[in-house]
């Protein structure tokens, strides 16, 4: 059996994020695409021209392309791009799907889950304020937890896409029946903890693991676990025994 597995990285990012599966995945025998999404990887003039839309329909051309090229598909996604691994596998006959670090929503008031207070008021700042400065991550931050994308400013217009993107899919989640893996670290700064129970709870698959990570350091958001030190071989040896696990394989 042909089997391939789609990498689809987060919002602002690049295929970068996802590269650390690419060669452990095609040691496997798998045929590996490392996709890159509209507006990412280019610059971020670009980037603000795509929205939630052009996102998920380049997802769902980059599935096609490659089922039609395997017998099987499994979806892996970081952030966003969990996101997006969610939708494809509640539109299409996915063999499994690996979320990780992925929303299905960005803040919630009660419980009180929220990076930044400002953030449910995006979709009305965004008429008055297209985009806000950010400072670089320092080079310490990337030794740490490696990561290339648009660094410089957040387009709020963007943000509210990525926002209208996480409810679309949330809706999604009942029709996902494939295997499921969800990881995330418990201090994620990006993502509330809670998502990894909306995504358990709310899928139609009888087969739902959880792996929750533990990122000891503290100068980094503990989001990026395909990169960072601490966690991106844990993440490899996951992804690699749950496709095992599908295709009852044994794990060496």
């Amino acid at each position: 059996m042909r089997i391939g597995c789609l990498l689809i990285h987060g919002w602002t990012g690049s295929s970068f994020e996802m590269e650390p599966l690419v060669e452990p995945l095609q040691g496997e025998g798998y045929l590996v695409r490392n996709i890159l999404l509209p507006g990412h990887g280019t610059s971020f003039e670009d980037f603000c021209t795509t929205g939630w839309n052009d996102w998920a329909k380049h997802a769902e051309q980059e599935y096609e392309k490659l089922a039609a090229e395997v017998d099987r598909v499994v979806v892996v996604g970081l952030s966003m791009g969990g996101t997006l691994s969610m939708h494809l596998a509640s539109k299409y006959d996915v063999a499994g799907v690996v979320a990780l670090a992925t929303p299905m929503y960005l803040y919630s008031f009660i419980p009180w889950e929220m990076k930044d207070w400002k953030l449910p008021f995006v979709p009305l700042v965004k008429r008055y304020l297209p985009q806000i400065s950010l400072g670089r991550r320092s080079d310490e931050h990337l030794k740490i937890s490696p990561w290339v994308g648009y660094d410089d400013f957040v387009s709020l217009e963007q943000l509210h896409q990525l926002m209208i993107g996480v409810k679309i899919v949330r809706n999604e989640l009942s029709g996902v029946d494939c295997p499921v893996l969800i990881s995330q670290d418990r201090r994620d700064k990006s993502v509330p903890l809670g998502n990894v129970l909306t995504i358990a709870k709310n899928v139609s698959s009888k087969d739902v693991t959880i792996k929750m990570l533990n990122i000891t350091e503290r100068k980094t958001g503990h989001h990026l676990i395909t990169t960072h030190i601490e966690t991106r071989e844990t993440v490899v040896c996951l992804v690699k025994e749950f496709i095992k696990r599908l295709f009852i394989q044994n794990c060496k």
